[in-house]
């Protein structure tokens, strides 16, 4: 008789379709993912699982190598491990000796500057082809924030199928090279880009084509953000506010402001640090027109989660922009009239009051609601209304 101790669940007696399940649970990245707080991640893989058994081992690589596609990434600048984890939020697998032994990976990349690199000072890291848009957006993003950056660089795209055997070299698949090359698409202006290992023209050419797409002006990425807000406008006005919060969201990132839950990247200052000469904000400079239209996005974007009675949300996208503001004056809420969105301003304080209000937290209400009003005079009437009853319920005598 097998005792209670001795008892274990039949796993092989599993169909082989339920064992998958199982494997596809422990073994992919999504699954495996960790919240490291602040828009970063990290993956935590629980190996084990390969040494069970034989059987178990060979169904459940498959089912590894089939969800896990590697991607080495090698360059000359050590820094650059820190500045794509931490800027970029990409999770990084490996570095160092055990980035460079490793071989099972799908795509090399190697990112170098023509006689200014040395290859056996190549830094090697590791990452998911998951992550590889993340990579590639980060470094559009670098560019813009460097002018003339890229034309230095060279590209190496090395394409290889780590698991075939050496007297049966195979291609990778057609989906696949599209996902290991088209997010190099967004990467522009580089001194030389290069693909090895087989592969299909008709990618490498989609790839190329992109990459030979100009930027968009800062005149067109403020014209854009400016007919989203307008949709999200409409959508405010029309009740849809969930809708009016992911068109503001596209307004962000028109002008290289990256949301993400609730981080906001403000990407490319020196992009915008120009004269528009021509369309709605001509005769303004780039920078000054997105920090007056990021305010109008907080702005609206607040309102629409009060009107969602979403306060908390509310209150912690108004105080973010307040809290900003403080920071760059000194931690002074005295109202400066002379900032070019003096008014946006007064109605994210306005409109974080209310939140606030709603949260049943009175004292931070007033102050917002106090501080709304200097910003806002022509809206003093409703501004002191919703002060003057800024208080607790009373209750009622028995």
């Amino acid at each position: 008789m097998m005792s209670r101790g001795d008892q274990h669940f039949p796993f092989l007696r599993l169909p082989g379709e339920l064992r998958e399940l199982i494997y596809l649970k422990a073994l992919a990245p999504v699954e495996n993912t960790r919240d490291l707080g602040d828009g970063h991640k990290a993956y935590a893989f629980d190996l084990s699982i390969f040494r069970v058994n034989q059987q178990l081992y060979y169904e459940a690589r498959k089912i590894f190598r089939d969800n896990n596609v590697f991607v080495v990434i090698a360059t000359p600048w050590h820094e650059a491990q820190q500045h794509v984890r931490m800027e970029g939020f990409v999770p990084i697998l490996a570095t160092g000796e055990k980035a460079r032994m490793f071989k099972d990976y799908h795509l090399g990349v190697t990112i170098d500057a023509p006689g200014h690199s040395r290859k056996d000072a190549l830094v090697r890291f590791l990452i998911l082809v998951d992550d590889l848009k993340r990579f590639c957006n980060m470094w559009f993003y670098s560019d813009l924030g460097l002018p003339g950056l890229n034309a230095h660089l060279r590209l190496t795209l090395v394409l290889q199928d780590p698991y075939a055997p050496p007297f049966d070299p195979r291609p990778v698949s057609k989906a696949l090279q599209r996902r290991l090359l088209e997010p190099f698409g967004v990467v522009k202006g580089l001194y030389h880009v290069t693909i090895k290992g087989e592969h299909y023209p008709s990618i490498e050419k989609s790839m190329r084509d992109e990459m030979a797409i100009p930027y968009k002006s800062p005149t067109a990425c403020l014209e854009e953000a400016m007919r989203l807000k307008g949709e999200g406008n409409t959508a405010l006005q029309g009740k849809r506010y969930r809708e009016a919060i992911e068109l503001y969201e596209q307004a962000f990132l028109a002008v290289h402001i990256v949301c993400e839950g609730r981080r906001r990247s403000v990407m490319a200052d020196p992009f915008f640090q120009t004269e528009i000469t021509e369309g709605t904000f001509k005769g303004q400079y780039g920078h000054i027109a997105r920090l007056r239209l990021r305010v109008q996005l907080v702005a609206n974007v607040v309102h629409a989660y009060v009107n969602l009675e979403n306060y908390e949300e509310a209150r912690f996208w108004g105080e973010r922009s307040i809290n900003l503001m403080r920071q760059a004056v000194g931690g002074d809420d005295e109202p400066m009239h002379e900032f070019v969105a003096s008014k946006e301003m007064g109605k994210i304080y306005y409109r974080t009051g209310k939140a606030c209000k709603a949260l049943a937290d009175f004292e931070a209400a007033k102050q917002y609601f106090r501080i709304a009003l200097a910003h806002l005079p022509g809206d003093r009437d409703q501004i002191n209304h919703d002060l003057n009853s800024c208080h607790a319920p009373r209750s009622e005598s028995v």
